[in-house]
């Protein structure tokens, strides 16, 4: 027995095969023609009906799978939206923090430099006194040397702590100096 419901209506033992009775109950002896068109024209109503069925079914699928596409692809754009802006994030915080680099070196290179010219003036005072000065007893002149070798030693070191410093902030993708003194522009005159 068919589930659809158009062949309990229309089906095949809904109309009787043989023996067509007559409106007084004498049989006919045959089926006319018009109920055999009625017979065919249930079972082709029937035949659409199912095919109209199983197509709707197969709607319901397509639009089921439609819409898990269309959510798997919402999903992959909003990954892909997510990555695009995290690499933004990442260059322009990588672009900052190479700005901010840049303006630490600058300042460190500035105040290093006047730092030395700062010494080397005041060492250059002393020692222009000193030899202006012929009365002046020996001590004097030693501890005069002393303190200007300290600048120098001082001076030197600072030097050299600015280069490290330089070497570590700068990305390695720059040379690297190879003389603490050449980066600041110094020379070995004190």
């Amino acid at each position: 027995m068919s589930t659809n419901p158009l062949d309990e209506v229309f089906g095949s033992t809904s109309f009787p095969h043989e023996d067509v009775l007559s409106a007084n109950g004498s049989g006919l002896g045959h089926v006319p023609q018009e109920h055999t068109t009625v017979q065919s024209t249930g079972s082709e109503l029937g035949a659409i009906a199912g095919a109209i069925e199983e197509l709707q079914s197969r709607l319901a699928q397509a639009n089921d799978q439609l819409h898990h596409v269309g959510a798997v692809q919402t999903t992959e754009y909003e990954i892909s939206r997510l990555f695009v802006e995290a690499q933004r994030f990442s260059e322009a915080s990588l672009s900052k923090l190479e700005m901010r680099i840049q303006e630490i070196l600058v300042e460190a290179e500035a105040k290093a430099a006047e730092i030395l010219r700062e010494a080397t003036e005041e060492a250059v005072e002393i020692r222009r006194q000193a030899q202006q000065s012929s009365a002046v007893p020996h001590r004097t002149a030693q501890e005069v040397q002393a303190a200007i070798v300290g600048f120098a030693s001082v001076n030197s070191e600072l030097v050299k702590e600015l280069g490290l410093l330089n070497d570590m902030l700068t990305p390695s993708a720059e040379p690297r100096s190879s003389s603490p003194r050449q980066s600041f522009g110094t020379t070995d005159s004190y």
